[in-house]
């Protein structure tokens, strides 16, 4: 005789049947789907508007091929030291001898992206061993503020620390020998890549062993001698970074500190997912956040302690940084971005139904897709930009020293307000003012901008073009030049202004749509060439 099974409850029937998006096949699919969804942009233009990009660019194009130019090598050298800051001068030279630059860029570009994203998936599995649809989420804080900025050293940096954390998490407990050993190689690459990577890497492992020790207690001999091995081998990890960021030249600069406005401190929070529109942003992501909240309010949230710890001191670490420290700019929005990757690694949803989870990733997905296609709308946008200051420097001679100036917000507010949007990143900084590297990707001639900071770079500057290098980004405002006296921190940061125009051969004003009067502009001293679009030349009379 047969008999009717007996009704099971809605929760039984949730936890009996899976979503399709648990099953491996959709998974992979869906995790290779995201991140080639991420290369689309970088595939779709030759030079992505990033703030620094051109700069890094062009350095590393001086170390590929210095040697074998008499004109670079006249104006630069090479001095490699211990600086926890040089990724990509590594790495990014090479690939230029196998691809042409702009390619090899790309490339590099790419790895910023796919590096983190996936390291933070990888450190979701470690969490929780298991894949989730919320751990392909990550993909929404790929392209960050920082990423627009152009920090590529800071992107690949995390990436590796994610991967490293990873690892750590996940075979530490049966192969401690091997993960002992691969770590500290991790943090050693880590720390050279960015210094922040590896804090990040120290971070990840040390609150994973805090988690095992805290979980076992400390109640018995046995148990503190096995948290104290603990500790000590937690140390021997992380003991040779420490050890070369004493012996670096960047753990003895100095540098004014800078603190940002509450307002801007809360506003930023929102940087792990920012582009260039911030209402768009708030649009696309706040679904995600709500999604997030609710399913930590419903308890339908599985939190990794070791995540969690990490996720707060991260964000405690925010509250109390300052903005600027030992000569850099935006040193606290990196918490809030190694923060916006651990929300997908941290944290992973439970007790959904099929339809739940379905309708979560239909809905994240199209608003995914639709952020990548609004980022490369923008892109293809500005390239018209890229396009017009290669040409309007088409005529500058190999070996000329060229002074880049803007047009800042003081000189035409109207017109800063109205710019075109790839130009600006709301809230933080313009994004176009390293295009003028294109003077020595193109033309091999001196650009006063290029990075070059002895402890932060292995590039130098040979005499006499030392005297011609800006201390401090972003160029001068043009007007400045007009200026016949200079107060001591506009010296301090382009100490070549008294006299410039004997310094230098060329003007390359940019966002000069904003400048209607170039034409005209300091007529005696300087004779207008061209401008087109973003960009004007004029030549210093000699």
């Amino acid at each position: 005789m047969l008999h009717s099974p007996a009704p099971r409850s809605p929760q039984q029937m949730t936890e009996d049947f899976p979503s399709v998006l648990d099953r491996p096949v959709a998974w992979w699919t869906s995790l290779l789907v995201m991140l080639a969804a991420l290369t689309v942009p970088i595939l779709a233009v030759a030079v992505p508007p990033l703030t620094d990009y051109p700069n890094h660019l062009a350095r590393c194009y001086i170390l590929a091929f210095r040697k074998s130019d008499p004109v670079l090598s006249q104006m630069f050298s090479v001095h490699w030291r211990i600086i926890p800051n040089i990724g990509v001068d590594l790495v990014l030279p090479a690939l230029m001898h196998a691809f042409p630059p702009l390619i090899a860029g790309r490339v590099m570009l790419a790895l910023c992206l796919l590096l983190p994203v996936s390291g933070a998936v990888a450190l979701s599995y470690a969490y929780f061993r298991q894949r989730s649809f919320w751990q392909i989420a990550a993909g929404f804080a790929a392209y960050n503020a920082l990423f627009f900025l152009g920090f590529m050293n800071f992107e690949l940096a995390i990436g590796i620390a994610l991967w490293g954390g990873a690892a750590w998490v996940r075979y530490r407990e049966q192969h401690l020998s091997a993960t002992v050993a691969l770590g500290a190689l991790i943090a050693t690459i880590a720390f050279f890549f960015h210094l922040v990577g590896f804090c990040l890497f120290a971070l990840l492992i040390g609150t994973y062993e805090l988690e095992v020790i805290f979980r076992a207690g400390l109640r018995t001999p046995v148990a503190v001698k096995i948290a104290a091995t603990r500790v000590v081998l937690l140390a021997a990890t992380i003991a040779v970074p420490a050890m070369l960021y004493v012996l670096s030249p960047f753990g003895k600069v100095a540098g004014a500190i800078e603190w940002a406005r509450f307002k801007d401190k809360v506003y930023n929070l929102l940087v792990p997912f920012q582009d260039y529109s911030f209402w768009l942003d708030a649009l696309l992501i706040a679904p995600v956040i709500a999604f997030l909240l609710l399913c930590i309010l419903t308890r339908r949230a599985r939190l990794s302690p070791a995540g969690l710890l990490s996720s707060l001191i991260l964000l405690f670490g925010y509250a109390v940084m300052p903005r600027g420290m030992k000569g850099g700019y935006f040193a606290d929005l990196r918490m809030p971005i190694m923060l916006g990757f651990m929300i997908f690694a941290a944290f992973s949803p439970v007790r959904l139904t099929s339809r739940q989870k379905l309708a979560a990733a239909f809905l994240f997905a199209a608003l995914f897709l639709a952020r990548i296609a609004f980022i490369t709308t923008v892109w293809l946008q500005a390239q018209r930009d890229v396009s017009d200051v290669r040409q309007v420097i088409a005529s500058v001679p190999s070996g000329s020293a060229v002074l880049a100036a803007d047009v800042t917000w003081h000189d035409n507010p109207e017109w800063f307000s109205s710019m075109p949007r790839s130009r600006w990143l709301p809230h933080l900084t313009v994004t176009y003012t390293h295009l003028a590297a294109f003077v020595l990707l193109d033309r091999r001639a001196f650009w006063s901008n290029i990075f070059a900071a002895q402890a932060q770079q292995p590039l130098q500057i040979k005499e006499p073009y030392r005297e011609l290098r800006v201390v401090e980004s972003p160029p001068p405002p043009y007007h400045l030049l007009a200026a016949k006296d200079f107060s001591p921190i506009e010296l301090k940061r382009f100490p070549f202004l008294p006299d410039w125009s004997g310094k230098f051969d060329y003007l390359l004003v940019l966002n000069a749509e904003g400048a209607p009067d170039l034409e005209n502009f300091l007529p005696d001293r300087l004779q207008f060439v061209e401008r087109r679009g973003i960009a004007a030349l004029l030549k210093v009379r000699k």
